[in-house]
């Protein structure tokens, strides 16, 4: 049986060149996968979570586009974060009051 998405987050920005950037999060109620699309079709992203619920922001500053995935699961949200020139996802410091 095939797992369905159960929540669905997304963010878009468009660059400097004005190239529309688009990312979808989405949960099947037990991890958060990423898809996205830079303007030549969908491809799978690199995030890849636990959580059975996501939320998700993103901004331009002079470097580049932040983005911040918030995942839920088992009562905890953690902070996922990629930012101009880090290597790939790494956890934040947000903490779950």
């Amino acid at each position: 049986m095939e797992n369905f998405p159960t929540g669905t987050a997304s963010i878009c920005w468009i660059d400097g060149g004005g190239q529309l950037h688009i990312r979808v999060y989405s949960t099947d109620g037990y991890n958060v996968t990423e898809r996205c699309n830079d303007g030549s079709g969908w491809t799978n992203g690199q995030l890849n979570e636990p959580g059975s619920a996501v939320s998700a922001i993103c901004w331009q500053a002079g470097g580049g586009v932040h983005i911040r995935a918030y995942c839920t699961f088992e009562d905890t949200t953690t902070e996922w974060c990629i930012d101009p020139g880090s290597s790939g996802w790494t956890q934040g410091s947000y903490t779950t009051m």
